[in-house]
């Protein structure tokens, strides 16, 4: 990731955390099933801005996860 996604993904996690409420940051990052749970609770948040976040962050994991 680059600079700026990584500011994009710090402020993604900070308006989930205000959104949503805690969640577990390590737990997102390498489980396939509790990641697909939260991106399912982030689409039902009704937020725009949230969802698109998530799709672009969502986008760029499976981006990283397919060059390693």
């Amino acid at each position: 990731m680059m600079k700026n996604q990584y500011d994009m993904y710090a402020q993604f996690l900070i308006r989930c955390r205000e959104i949503m409420g805690p969640f577990d940051v390590e737990k997102l990052a390498s489980d396939e099933e509790y990641k697909a749970d939260f991106f399912q609770r982030v689409a039902l948040t009704a937020d725009d801005e949230l969802f698109n976040m998530a799709f672009i962050i969502n986008r760029t994991l499976i981006e990283t996860d397919s060059v390693h």
